[in-house]
């Protein structure tokens, strides 16, 4: 029997990556938003227990065709591939719980099991089935969405929206009863916010186009590299049922005491279908709670262009990483991706932003206002009462301070994290401002130069907390130079903490980035 527990407050998915080649920029990307998702809901709550899942996807005809290419074993192969990711994954510095393969004798076991679900409840059945089948995308294909072109000098049916090419299938299959749950699906969709962004539910539900069942099984002698249907060692379980599986087989399915639903799957927009339509009917069929949340983003291109082999600009991320740091990365890639929309990545632009926000709106001024020259004690200074100068010059600064927890959490709740980090950047440019017009260098009385150290101090020990589940590093560095202890999201407001020394002046904060 499979049964919600309530250990878990928050459950956070990222899709499992295709292991049938390198990660590239925008697996970096999802990965990122996932682990900034996760990092929250523990700041937010600390006493809970929180889940976050990651990993790849390890069946299927292109994996075994590129292993083939590789002269390995498919599983060789994907040992390979599914390492990288991993490495991938340590240098971003991601969070996560749960690491997956689909090769994994857990994740066998829960699919054989899921199947069977299905098939007791009446929704699995045996039929000849033919239609064009995408190999790139591994599914279906609906008659609509091919059209002949010329692919080598030869005439082929390939795919409309993508050019790439099909091929005709007529085999006996396992069908699932999509077309009974169509309806269902769209209601769920409708009812409330299980779609974010709210402009992408429009694409949710053009996804139901498909009014036909659905073949969940490809002929063994066509497709051996995957999980075999239970009890027919003829038929190979469909990939995306396979993948999709993945999160039950994380929150423990099918033993008991397991955690389900999740309470936010993050994906790429690309993959909607398979996760707003295909996936709540495997779970409405199943009789098994649905997602709270499906999160979709846009896609990541290069200087205004799609990334593709054939252009040579497909981003490595590893290449990103050495040449901006993992927290200069992942700032990049949260300030710059708009969920809403498709993103641009440039060289260009990555460096002047990482060097214009966190060098010198974040590194120079906490270089510069922890010099002995300024602040010869060393100390974080304890005011009761701001000098009236201070106080004037900062008006602006002390309201943005006080306003930023309360309006960061609900940016944080809306997945918002671009927003967030644009909000905090202000607060340290109007921080910076205060700072240099009140020359603290020249200043002469020691309780205006207090005041104003704690206003500056406070901006970025507030703005560093606040920071922490989008540069965890970054933010670490700026309050353990503070000397702050006291990092929860309750201490990000002014006078949340009591001063006292300064932390020690080790290590490098992220340095300036070279063209």
């Amino acid at each position: 029997m499979f049964i919600s527990s309530p250990r878990f407050s928050t459950f956070v998915t990222s899709p499992i990556f295709y292991a049938n080649a390198e990660p590239h920029i925008g697996h970096a990307y999802t990965a990122v938003l996932c682990d900034t998702a996760h990092r929250w809901n523990r700041l937010k709550n600390p006493k809970s227990t929180h889940l976050f899942s990651i990993g790849t996807d390890e069946h299927g005809s292109k994996i075994f065709q590129a292993s083939q290419v590789a002269k390995t074993t498919p599983k060789l192969f994907c040992d390979g591939v599914s390492s990288k990711f991993t490495n991938l994954f340590e240098k971003l510095n991601l969070s996560h719980t749960n690491f997956i393969r689909t090769t994994d004798k857990t994740h066998f076991d829960a699919v054989q099991c899921f199947w069977r679900r299905l098939e007791e409840k009446g929704h699995i059945y045996k039929s000849s089935y033919s239609g064009y089948y995408s190999i790139t995308d591994e599914c279906f294909i609906p008659e609509s969405d091919v059209e002949k072109k010329i692919l080598n000098g030869k005439e082929a049916m390939v795919l409309k929206s993508t050019a790439t090419p099909v091929e005709w299938i007529d085999e006996e299959n396992y069908m699932f009863r999509l077309s009974g749950f169509r309806e269902k699906v769209g209601e769920w969709i409708e009812k409330g916010d299980i779609v974010w962004p709210s402009k992408y539910k429009k694409l949710a539900l053009d996804s139901l186009t498909m009014e036909d069942d659905l073949s969940i099984s490809r002929a063994r002698s066509r497709l051996s590299w995957g999980i075999p249907v239970p009890d027919d060692p003829h038929q190979t379980i469909y990939v995306w049922l396979d993948a999709l599986v993945n999160y039950l087989t994380v929150s423990g399915y099918p033993k008991e005491q397991s955690v389900w639903p999740p309470t936010c799957q993050i994906i790429g927009k690309d993959i909607v279908k398979f996760h707003l339509y295909y996936w709540p009917a495997f779970l409405m069929a199943a009789e098994l709670p649905l997602p709270q949340r499906v999160f979709v983003h846009g896609h990541w291109l290069v200087d205004n262009l799609k990334m593709s082999k054939s252009l040579g600009n497909v981003i490595n991320p590893n290449e990103a990483i050495t040449k901006f740091s993992s927290e200069g990365l992942r700032y990049f890639l949260l300030k710059q991706g708009n969920p809403s929309s498709d993103c641009s990545f440039s060289w260009s632009s990555c460096l002047e932003t990482i060097n214009s926000d966190l060098v010198n709106n974040v590194g120079n001024l906490l270089n510069r206002s922890r010099v002995e020259k300024i602040n010869k004690a060393g100390e974080y200074p304890k005011i009761q009462e701001l000098d009236p100068k201070v106080k004037e010059n900062a008006g602006k600064l002390i309201e943005m301070l006080e306003e930023s927890r309360e309006k960061c959490v609900e940016l944080y709740d809306e997945m918002a994290y671009y927003k967030v980090i644009e909000h905090l950047m202000l607060t340290m440019k109007e921080a910076n401002r205060v700072f240099q017009m009140s020359q603290p260098w020249k200043e002469t009385d020691l309780d205006r130069l207090r005041s104003l150290l704690f206003v500056t101090y406070e901006s970025i020990r507030i703005v560093s907390i606040l920071l922490q589940p989008v540069t965890p590093s970054m933010a670490t560095f700026c309050l353990e130079r503070l000397g702050v202890k006291e990092r929860g999201l309750e201490e990000a407001r002014i006078r949340g903490f009591e001063g006292g020394r300064l932390g020690a002046d080790e290590g490098v904060f992220i340095e300036r980035i070279q063209k």
